[in-house]
């Protein structure tokens, strides 16, 4: 098995990732484990001040090869970002795009809210031969209330990143559901990890790519694990199927959910 995962913390001492050497380490040793054979890190870059921090952001990451080197793992390592959305990212800097391919990038927004500029600035980046990698839409409160508009990003020409643990049900069942539907309508073009630490946000895939199997088949589990990461990270045109708007209906039991409760609560149910 030979899982790529194109959205992890691993640098330590940087964002809210790993901690430490010692955990970026035993993070690398899980991944492997699990059939993880490139992984991108893909630290937090907030804003322009964590862009003039690219020079630190690159030593953690050289120091990490070394390190993983120096202990024998069988993982190749490379640079990127998760960029939070601004209306301008300098895409000059090594780490704006996926190795330094000056293509692809990876990109999050407020959980609660999607800029209104974002879709006017994503159909600029796409004029430009950019193509913005949305990080795990299945969790954003306005796709969690109706999936469709996640299709208004691919149309625009985006792609989605859907996390491994929402398919798992880790961010509860209405994620889980919102993050089935998307790929259901063949709205995902990969699942990442997003690790964050060993065991509540762990390096693993393979369950997940699992699930997928067993319900879409062996032919999209392989392209959403290895075949498009792997045209992520080098620049290439992205297998992907024929997008249709998912369904917006939920269950009753969905609808109550303990997350659609506090949506209510902060005005966003």
């Amino acid at each position: 098995m030979h899982l790529i995962d194109l959205h992890t913390h691993l640098l330590p001492h940087w964002d809210d990732g790993s901690d430490s050497w010692e955990t970026s380490l035993a993070m690398l040793r899980q991944g492997i484990d699990d059939g993880i054979r490139e992984v991108a890190c893909t630290p937090h870059v907030m804003s322009k001040g964590d862009f003039d921090k690219e020079d630190k952001i690159i030593q953690l990451f050289e120091e990490l090869k070394e390190r993983a080197e120096q202990a024998q793992l069988d993982i190749r390592l490379h640079l990127g970002a998760e960029l939070f959305v601004q209306p301008e990212i300098n895409f000059s800097r090594r780490i704006a795009t996926y190795a330094a391919n000056g293509r692809y990038f990876l990109v999050e927004f407020p959980m609660n809210l999607i800029p209104d500029f974002v879709a006017k600035t994503f159909f600029e980046y796409v004029q430009k031969e950019m193509v913005p990698v949305v990080a795990h839409p299945e969790r954003y409160a306005k796709i969690l209330n109706d999936p469709s508009r996640a299709y208004e990003f691919v149309e625009h020409g985006a792609v989605l990143q859907v996390n491994a643990g929402s398919l798992l049900g880790v961010f509860g069942q209405k994620v889980k559901t919102t993050a089935m539907k998307l790929i259901d309508a063949n709205l995902v073009s990969l699942v990442s990890s997003d690790a964050h630490d060993l065991k509540m946000r762990p390096f693993k895939l393979r369950a997940a790519f699992e699930l997928v199997e067993a319900q879409w088949g062996v032919v999209k589990a392989n392209r959403l694990f290895s075949e498009n990461p792997h045209r992520i990270l080098y620049g290439k045109e992205l297998i992907l199927e024929e997008p249709v708007r998912p369904s917006v209906v939920y269950s009753k039991k969905e609808t109550n959910s303990p997350l659609k409760t506090i949506l209510k609560k902060i005005g966003l149910g």
